[in-house]
């Protein structure tokens, strides 16, 4: 299939790294995976870098790398990023594409925006191909998808629900918001990792040398390439609007086969959601809540007395 591009969608967690590394295994020629993720570019150069080169596309530019065959990770990335604040991006694929004589790009999810432009480049390639396992859409689906009225009883409910098993993973907007329940949820005796942009790839480090917290706090950057431990409940802090971007953040639960909750603001995208059994969720856990409030109120009473 020489000059062809290829787009490879299926859902996160589906195996699309079993896939690169069956390519790896069954090909002689030359390839060059590329990852817009640096911690996901240390990982799979530490598995990889003796039988294909690892670079970020911004390495591409600099390293001139070349190869025959061309994996790009992340496709979709090059769509929001490359548009925004990583040009370069969009200057490796142009470079890497007119020499390499096969181009597969991978990704979980494309609008049909993305794919109307991939539509007026593919005139630069023979063949332009779409194989479609599953797009914009989820490999393991929460157990149960409650949404919270507001922030403030968001706040109440992650610090009432027990986190005595697996770990929860809280998504903040801004990286002031991730210091701010760091140090919420360690004053209130909880083990806590956080991680913001920049410091993907140590955290991705520290995921392999320690045991598991009970919390880990972040922005969206956790929500591609990083490996993390099973997650047993996911809390949005904010509306997340983009569909893309939402379904990488929710499939960070469930990796491993576990089963995981999710508790947003908003209401779910795809997904299936009875609105009578969120609202007697909302309601067990506010009055288990307020009995748990009573009950401090007497303790605290008897020991006055």
């Amino acid at each position: 299939m020489k000059n062809h591009f290829i787009i490879l969608t299926s859902p996160p967690a589906s195996g699309k790294t079993f896939f690169v590394e069956n390519l790896l295994q069954n090909l002689a020629e030359s390839i060059l995976f590329v990852s817009p993720l640096r911690a996901l570019a240390n990982e799979c150069l530490a598995k990889w870098a003796h039988r294909c080169q690892v670079v970020t596309p911004e390495e591409a530019l600099i390293k001139k790398n070349r190869a025959k065959i061309v994996i790009l990770d992340e496709f979709h990335l090059y769509f929001y990023w490359g548009d925004t604040f990583r040009p370069a991006m969009w200057e490796a694929f142009y470079e890497l594409v007119s020499e390499a004589e096969l181009v597969i790009a991978l990704t979980a999810t494309l609008t049909n925006e993305m794919i109307d432009e991939i539509k007026n480049y593919g005139r630069h390639f023979e063949g332009v191909s779409w194989i479609n396992y599953g797009n914009q859409k989820l490999k393991n689906r929460p157990n149960q998808y409650i949404r919270v009225p507001n922030s403030k009883k968001m706040g109440e409910i992650i610090e009432f629900l027990d986190h005595k098993k697996g770990t929860n993973l809280v998504f903040c907007k801004y990286r002031s918001e991730v210091e701010r329940w760091n140090h919420r949820l360690s004053e209130k005796g909880f083990s806590v990792w956080s991680c913001i942009g920049g410091e993907a790839s140590l955290f991705s480090l520290k995921v392999q040398a320690e045991n598991p917290p009970q919390f880990i706090v972040a922005t969206t950057v956790l929500s591609h390439g990083v490996n993390l431990p099973g997650i047993s409940r996911i809390f949005f802090l904010y509306p997340v609007e983009n569909l893309d971007f939402w379904i990488q953040m929710v499939a960070r639960g469930g990796r491993r086969g576990e089963a995981f909750d999710v508790y947003a603001l908003e209401n779910p995208n795809g997904l299936k959601w009875n609105r009578l059994l969120n609202v007697l969720a909302i309601s067990r856990l506010s009055l288990k809540m307020k009995w748990q409030q009573t009950i401090e109120q007497i303790q605290e009473w008897f020991l006055k007395a």
